[in-house]
């Protein structure tokens, strides 16, 4: 009666274990299969009774396996715990594998002997030590670089697979709209599929779609997960062929994860699961949470060091240009001046002609002006520029710049037509600054037409501004160099040096600090037209 009880016990025992335990005949066929086994392979144990044990594990393994068992049965061991071991496969009723630790011990009974195994899935630890392992890599590849688009594409590559089958990396824009950035995808012959999506990303992704859109989770502060993939494509794939091309890559569950550095939102990286019924557990959600705040800092940390080294540059250009353009009228001065002292006091002539003297105001104000534009990059660098806002007759204004170069174009030996409307309206604008943007237009045309070549100043009305243009005949720029033209410091350079190069980049902060607009339509060996916007 106690045997029977017993028995009963340890039947209950072994049917409520959340581990597998398998019971073996001596031709290890299977004699048992708990509750544990059934919740583990997906068979129930009328469908595994009589058959092999192989039936439980992957194709590959079973050669081998078996003949570890059967080493095991002729030997001398009775027993071999999980820690005595290494991992094997298992395989489930629907073809995945997975890793499992397992113990076997030998019981012979009335001179019949039964293998006993016990079999634990270890999968989800070995997903949660992968998690952890992607943490801690992810905080030495991320400090291992401070390259931005290196760190870009790191952000989409390392959570895949772990965290996703595919990734994508979205940022916003200084507009505030999102921008494809990065992606990834665990399949390297569908991997150029999933860069297609950045590469057709050109246009900004606006940040005011639809709730499911990654413009409005970068602003959130937690995960969003998505089951509705429908609506998380049309919010974010606007083009027929970017939908097309994520819905080819597959799509059953969304996990889109914001960063966020200092406090405010940089983008949002989208891990995207293609195995249908897949999803993110919780564990996976607070890890992406984790990850994605790495790789915020080492987006903010890439930033900041690129700007750091803008400004280095930017220092050492300024440098470079103050050495340069200062030289002259300096070394003008320490000529002029020196040929002075170098006068024997017993010369009766006076110490310096009026010549002399208005080459070393020439030369002073050379360098005071020089002076004043680096200032001017400074302010308009920072926002500080100063507008300070009057009535101003721009007929008035732009005649009165075209008088005092009217000189200037004779001695070059230029053609000098003006086109200017007499009924110009009255704007509210800073009339010096404005007057200093036209005399750059104008000094620059006439630095660089040849003789005999010919300069057009026009002025007209248009609905809500005034257009004001400059256009010459001097060789042009190509479409290369036109983006360019208005940065600081740069210059053409198939063009001979002539100024600092700070000019136009000085006269852009004044116009948009008016908020008007300024550009340049130009052809090589057909001239140029510089143009500039005044609001009305």
């Amino acid at each position: 009666m106690a045997d029977t009880h017993s028995n009963a016990a340890l039947a209950a025992i072994v049917d409520i274990a959340a581990d597998a335990i398998i019971a073996l005949d001596d031709n290890f066929r299977i004699v048992r299969f708990n509750k544990g086994a059934e919740h583990i392979f997906g068979w129930s144990e009328e469908e595994m009774l009589g058959q092999p044990l192989d039936r439980l594990l992957p194709l590959a393994a079973r050669a081998v396996h078996r003949g570890h068992i059967r080493t095991f049965a002729e030997g001398s061991t009775e027993s071999r715990r999980m820690a005595e071991r290494r991992e094997i496969a298992g395989l489930r009723r629907n073809g995945e594998a997975f890793p499992a630790e397992a113990s076997i011990a030998r019981v012979t009974i009335d001179r019949e002997r039964t293998f006993m195994v016990t079999l634990r899935d270890v999968s989800e630890r070995r997903r949660n030590e992968d998690r952890q392992k992607l943490l801690a890599t992810a905080g030495w590849v991320f400090a291992a670089s401070l390259d931005v688009e290196s760190t870009m594409a790191t952000i989409a590559e390392l959570p895949v697979p772990r965290l996703g089958d595919w990734s994508l990396l979205e940022l916003l824009t200084p507009e505030g709209n999102m921008r494809r950035a990065a992606a990834a995808h665990m399949d390297p012959h569908r991997l150029d599929e999933a860069v297609g999506l950045v590469a057709r990303a050109s246009e900004a992704l606006e940040a005011d779609l639809p709730a499911a859109s990654a413009g409005r989770v970068a602003h959130e502060t937690e995960a969003q997960l998505i089951t509705e993939v429908s609506s998380w494509l049309t919010a974010n794939f606007h083009d027929p062929l970017s939908r097309e091309r994520a819905a080819a890559l597959g799509a059953s569950a969304v996990l889109i994860v914001p960063l966020r550095a200092g406090g405010r939102a940089i983008g949002a990286l989208h891990l995207v699961r293609t195995t249908p019924g897949a999803k993110h557990s919780a564990d996976e959600v607070r890890v992406a949470d984790q990850f994605a705040g790495l790789a915020a800092l080492a987006l903010e940390n890439a930033r900041l060091y690129q700007e750091s080294r803008r400004a280095v540059r930017e220092r050492d250009d300024m440098l470079a240009i103050v050495s340069h353009d200062l030289r002259n009228p300096v070394n003008a001065i320490v000529m002029l001046t020196g040929a002075v002292l170098g006068r024997d006091f017993d010369d009766a002539r006076p110490l310096m002609d009026r010549d002399d003297v208005e080459a070393i105001r020439g030369a002073a104000r050379q360098a005071d002006g020089l002076i004043q534009d680096l200032q001017d990059v400074s302010r308009i660098s920072t926002s500080r520029l100063r507008i300070e806002r009057r009535p101003v007759l721009l007929t008035e204004l732009v005649k009165e710049s075209a008088d005092m170069f009217e000189p200037v174009m004779e001695d070059a030996v230029l053609r000098f037509i003006r086109r200017i409307d007499d009924d110009l309206p009255p704007v509210q604008a800073d009339r010096q600054r404005l007057q200093q943007v036209l005399s750059n237009l104008l000094g620059n045309a006439v630095r660089f037409t040849p003789h005999g070549g010919e300069i057009v100043l026009m002025a007209a009305c248009h609905d809500d501004h005034v257009r004001i243009s400059v256009r010459d005949t001097g060789p042009g720029v190509s479409a290369n160099d036109v983006p360019r033209l208005f940065e600081r410091f740069w210059q053409a350079p198939r063009l001979l040096r002539a100024g600092s190069g700070l000019g136009l980049f000085i006269a852009k902060g004044i116009v948009e600090a008016h908020g008007g607009e300024i550009g340049v339509e130009s052809e090589v060996g057909k001239g140029s037209e510089f143009w500039f916007t005044v609001p009305r």
